[in-house]
């Protein structure tokens, strides 16, 4: 009698170990209301980081803007100098040519005296005088005009120098700039996504929550409660195909698409565009989604999201790419429920029939497709051949 009640344990202890065991979270709709707030929160705190980027967004934009006005005035400036310049250069030559006729003025041109001549032909000391103070003054008006004129085309040069000095450092300001106008533009793109995906998480919630309490279910009565007493999910033992016939295209877990590794999260079944998809279980239907929802094409295409209680535990089936939708949110369905028509839609390779299936309640227990700290459908999927009866990948069935 020892042995044999040894032998119950044992095998018992082999199932608790091998089985896995899901905590189901007895939560109420005031619980998911102070899960709401805090989402809200999040939200709140993703549109302050927004507006604060938007901020150094714009104020960025308005340094570049600037800093590009301030390029344009130092190349005019430098235009201008170098036309002062080339000017200055051309007057030190008119100049020249103005002092060479003075010269020539001076001289006495019928007998071709030269300067020396004009000044030894003073007829009186007063007059040498005059003739002397004459020539000296052509000659140091043209020493200090000429000096002057390269005094301003060295000051021209240096300006020059200087304003191309500034101009190289405000290109390299701007490249700065422009660099970090992408950084802040990429983030702003980033937290716009993430307060689209907060928002969709929260309306979600929402939704979820006046569900619950248009069901009849009170603020403080746990969920699972409030469905067992409304007898909202009929328990059932079996989970079942979702066609009634199908080949298995591709399994759950790692493998190749497109050349490139790619995990993936259910089971492919190969079927014709428009073949009847059933629920694998009785439940309720979470969501549906079209495959352009909320102006955005779903890579899954048109899919159906449905909650089962089977056996005193959750789960959630997930059906993709379907051509047709033919249940709407919380509707009742049963195994024989024909939810869908298979299809193409979304990213595909084929026709086919995508299932997911996953313990828990996605958009009840966890919110986010991928995983983001809080829990996710990804990591609470599991294969379907699990607990539903199908052929090896390659193979094909022909019933439920």
């Amino acid at each position: 009698m020892m042995k044999k009640n040894f032998g119950w344990v044992l095998i018992i202890f082999i199932l608790i170990t091998i089985i896995p065991i899901i905590n189901v979270h007895a939560q109420t709709i005031a619980e998911l209301e102070k899960q709401l707030n805090a989402e809200e929160q999040k939200l709140a705190e993703i549109n302050k980081n927004k507006d604060l980027n938007k901020q150094s967004l714009d104020q960025t934009n308005k340094n570049i803007s600037n800093i590009k006005s301030n390029i344009s005035k130092i190349e005019e400036n430098i235009k201008i100098k170098t036309e002062e310049s080339q000017k200055l250069e051309k007057d030190i030559v008119k100049k020249n040519n103005e002092i060479k006729e003075l010269m020539r003025y001076y001289q006495v041109s019928s007998s071709g005296s030269t300067m020396l001549e004009y000044i030894m032909g003073a007829e009186s000391m007063t007059d040498l005088i005059y003739r002397l103070a004459i020539t000296e003054q052509i000659s140091t008006y043209n020493k200090k005009a000429i000096k002057e004129m390269n005094d301003m085309i060295k000051e021209n040069e240096r300006i020059k120098k200087e304003l191309e000095e500034t101009k190289k450092e405000q290109i390299s300001l701007k490249s700065q700039l422009e660099e970090q106008l992408i950084v802040l533009s990429k983030k702003q793109s980033e937290l716009s996504n993430e307060g689209m995906s907060q928002s969709e998480i929260i309306k979600d919630m929402k939704n979820q929550i006046a569900t619950y309490k248009k069901m009849g279910c009170s603020s403080n009565e746990s969920i699972s409660a409030c469905y067992n007493r409304l007898n909202v999910l009929p328990s059932g033992t079996n989970f079942f195909r979702p066609t009634t016939s199908g080949r298995m295209s591709s399994g759950f877990g790692m493998r190749t698409l497109r050349g490139s590794p790619n995990n993936h999260f259910a089971v492919d079944i190969s079927v014709p565009i428009g073949t009847a998809v059933y629920a694998v279980a009785p439940g309720v239907v979470q969501l549906t989604k079209p495959y352009i929802h909320d102006g955005k094409k779903e890579s899954c295409g048109n899919q159906i999201i449905i909650h089962h209680y089977i056996n005193g535990r959750y789960y959630t089936s997930y059906y993709c790419h379907l051509s047709q939708i033919n249940v709407k949110k919380n509707m009742v369905v049963t195994k024989d429920t024909i939810i869908g028509k298979s299809g193409n839609t979304g990213n595909t390779t084929g026709p086919h029939l995508h299932l997911g299936l996953a313990y828990g309640r996605w958009y009840v227990d966890y919110w986010d497709y991928y995983e983001h700290g809080k829990g996710s459908f990804e990591s609470h999927t599991f294969d379907p051949r699990d607990i539903i009866p199908f052929p090896p990948i390659g193979g094909s069935y022909s019933n439920r």
